[in-house]
């Protein structure tokens, strides 16, 4: 029984930073914020405070970025520094066995509800789905639309290998690894320009959603991945400054929803606005990394019950961002009931919230151990991982 427990909430052959896990259940719990099913106009006194967060509640989806860019920017550095090149194959397949059970069982299902809730024809169905069969629903939209993210995703996961074996075979792989920062400080200013003429004219697909034009924040993940592990001298002020470092990251997520109010035009968030994020995220991400766990004061509040119950969340991030949506209509529907009308509107917003998180995080805790984790097992026997988890170099490396 211990066994069984141990694998339902670690995972087999588990080798995890608390500390990611805790920033992705961070990320996922802005996400469900995001769309609370009880509205911050309905919350009475905490309308203005849970307004103005409700504006931050979307770069949920900017930290999974710059967590992804910093994740795998970092699994391929290794396999770089260890082998002297990329077996872009093996990294494809790989993620495919992490991404797509959980990703084509939803699309099915999405399917299926075309079919049977909306009685749609099955070739307007299956029209529907097809930019998600394809990964290119955040250029032509989805029934779903906030698996949007999970399409630039699938992108980054095909250009930055890409990118890194071009580089490795025009020169030494050395060569290559110190052209990573300049290659992604170029991205980021060229997608912030790019965003600023996106927003300023029309455009046929949401700019909002469009891989070119948010790639930055998984590409500074990636740079912050280099220096992990190929500067880590360059990081030391992460471990000497940590609150400070704290207090400018929390600043910058606290800075964007004044940007978001007051842009209508959404060009100072194209242009700025998304930088801000991914800047103050960074921030959070180094502190998080440079923190042990257990010591001093903020490595034991990483230690503590909060802090391992939203690590807990971020374990099932995934398939939770998949499902909470449809899996937690019933909530929506009850406090859309005449009988919680005469509820005082704080307790009506904080109770419904606290149940469709409960009913979120069972729904991807059900879909993660029936798909994703027996997936994940099958990979690991089938390809294995080459290296562990994501640690300092213990020596910095001569590329």
């Amino acid at each position: 029984m211990t066994t069984i427990i141990r694998w339902l909430f670690a995972g087999p052959g588990s080798a995890r930073m608390l500390q990611l896990d805790l920033l992705r259940g961070v990320a996922i719990l802005l996400v469900l914020f995001t769309h609370a099913v009880v509205p911050p106009t309905a919350s009475g006194s905490w309308q203005r405070v849970l307004g103005y967060l409700h504006h931050l509640g979307p770069s949920g989806v900017d930290l999974f970025f710059v967590l992804s860019g910093f994740l795998v920017g970092g699994l391929l550095f290794k396999e770089l520094r260890a082998t002297g090149g990329l077996d872009v194959r093996r990294f494809l397949v790989r993620r495919a066995f992490k991404i797509w059970p959980s990703y084509f069982a939803f699309v099915g299902a999405m399917l299926l509800w075309l079919l049977m809730a909306n009685r749609l024809p099955l070739a307007a169905s299956v029209g529907a789905v097809l930019p998600n069969l394809l990964h290119v629903q955040n250029y032509f939209g989805s029934p779903r639309e906030h698996t949007w993210s999970l399409a630039v995703e699938e992108h980054f996961y095909l250009v930055l290998p890409l990118l890194l074996v071009l580089a490795t075979r025009l020169g030494p792989t050395s060569k290559a690894v110190r052209a990573v920062p300049w290659l992604a400080l170029v991205l980021c200013v060229v997608c912030a320009l790019l965003r600023l003429h996106a927003y300023a004219v029309e455009m046929p697909f949401n700019p909002h959603y469009a891989t070119h034009l948010r790639v930055d924040s998984l590409f500074f993940g990636v740079l912050l991945a280099y220096f992990y592990h190929f500067a880590p001298h360059r990081l030391t002020f992460a471990s000497t400054y940590r609150r400070a470092l704290l207090c400018v990251g929390v600043t910058l997520l606290l800075l964007y929803p004044l940007l978001a109010m007051t842009d209508h035009g959404n060009l100072i968030v194209g242009s700025l606005g998304f930088v801000v994020l991914y800047l103050g995220y960074g921030c959070c991400l180094l502190v998080a990394i440079h923190t042990p766990i257990g010591v001093g004061r903020l490595g034991r509040q990483l230690a503590g019950v909060p802090a391992r119950t939203a690590a807990f969340i971020g374990y099932y991030s995934y398939p939770i961002y998949l499902w909470h949506i449809d899996a937690t209509r019933p909530v929506g529907h009850v406090f859309a009931l005449s009988w919680t009308a005469d509820w005082w509107p704080e307790l009506r917003w904080l109770v419904a919230f606290i149940v469709y998180v409960v009913f979120a995080v069972a729904a991807g805790m059900v879909f993660g151990i029936l798909l994703e984790k027996p997936s994940l097992a099958v990979r690991d026997r089938l390809f294995p991982a080459r290296s562990g988890r994501i640690s300092r170099p213990e020596s910095p490396p001569t590329a």
